[in-house]
């Protein structure tokens, strides 16, 4: 019964995770975003009008780290000082939903997000972004990815985000994004064979189970 509950589990939360967020076969996004590679170094984040903002530690920049849920319906009062409710449809919005959390714990209504913008046609990039209310500076930009001509989240490299002027980004080399979606292109011998094996398990336990009703 226990094994049982846990395989219900397990199916569930991956349905949850693989669920394309358009209604097509040819869908860019799945439901899930998997955030890692944060902590190894810190971040100097800026301001949604480009000003510097205190550095946080690598430590800290951790709790980015996580799954991020795509949010339809996602709002929050201070998004539009970010993109305007005209750009929306430009945007595709994921919130912090397992195993992360906004560095700003004592905040009115935070959240963290990570957003996907278009801004133009072959012009796509991601933001981490945290929302406060009450708070002047927000939405706050922790990191952005490079622009890249299509919507993709395999190829992303990530970069810290600065105010302009002379200040360089820095490549945020252990930073990435994966997705459920990756578990089942099998582009790696481990991955084969992970599924070689799973398949003779299963046809073994059916075939097991076969032989007792007989």
């Amino acid at each position: 019964a226990l094994l049982l509950s846990f395989t219900i589990a397990g199916v569930l939360t991956l349905v949850w995770m693989v669920v394309p967020t358009e209604h097509t076969v040819f869908a860019t996004f799945p439901n899930v975003m998997i955030l890692q590679g944060f902590g190894y170094e810190g971040l100097e984040p800026i301001s949604f009008d480009n000003t510097s903002l205190e550095e946080v530690p690598a430590r800290q920049a951790g709790y980015l780290n996580g799954f991020y849920s795509y949010d339809h319906f996602f709002y929050h009062s201070t998004f539009d000082r970010f993109l305007s409710w005209e750009q929306r449809g430009q945007a595709m919005v994921y919130s912090c939903a397992m195993f992360c959390r906004p560095l700003n714990n004592t905040g009115k209504d935070v959240r963290l997000a990570l957003v996907h913008h278009q801004p133009e046609p072959k012009k796509n990039l991601w933001y981490l972004l945290e929302m406060r209310d009450d708070d002047p500076n927000s939405p706050i930009v922790y990191a952005r990815s490079k622009f890249r001509k299509t919507a993709t989240y395999r190829t992303t490299s990530w970069l810290t985000v600065t105010p302009g002027g002379q200040i360089k980004p820095r490549e945020l080399k252990d930073v990435y994004l994966a997705t459920g979606w990756d578990a089942f292109r099998f582009d790696t011998p481990l991955k084969i064979v992970f599924f070689a094996v799973l398949a003779a398990v299963v046809a073994g336990m059916c075939y097991t189970s076969r032989e007792k009703e007989d």
